[in-house]
């Protein structure tokens, strides 16, 4: 693709860089709303609140998770080796429940599903409808 900028006046030269430019952006891929800055209607404590309230066992894992690693670094400043290792285990299975409760979260609110708000709205998700009931059958007239 032509850096120089090219005369707009040619329509033939203008709409092969058009094509160019095009197929140079069609190679580019599109980032998610979450990752170029989030939202603009909201703010990112608003959306942080949101999200742990709508799966609640995740930050509640998380801070059993730090609990324990609290509770694991005192014990061994303590030099208590045993409440060190049960503080260890507990670390273990905390993590495990928060894993189980994101993916247990993921699959009852469903990943990329569209909202509710999204199916309500006139003219959205009607195109893919398929009927599963059979066309009625008119009698023909020869």
């Amino acid at each position: 693709m032509n850096a120089e900028p090219h005369d707009f006046r040619d329509h033939k030269a203008h709409m092969q860089w058009t094509q160019e430019r095009d197929a140079i952006r069609a190679n580019v891929p599109l980032i998610p709303q979450d990752m170029s800055g989030g939202s603009r209607g909201q703010s990112a404590s608003s959306t942080v609140l949101q999200k742990a309230l709508n799966n609640p066992l995740v930050p509640i894992g998380m801070l059993t998770t730090v609990g324990c690693l609290v509770g694991m670094m005192v014990s061994t400043l303590r030099r208590s080796s045993r409440d060190a290792q049960y503080f260890m285990r507990g670390r273990v299975v905390a993590q495990g429940l928060t894993i189980a409760a994101m993916v247990g979260g993921a699959v009852m609110f469903g990943i990329g599903a569209p909202s509710d708000a999204a199916l309500r709205a006139p003219g959205k998700g009607q195109a893919n409808f398929v009927s599963l009931t059979p066309p009625v059958a008119t009698p023909n007239s020869h």
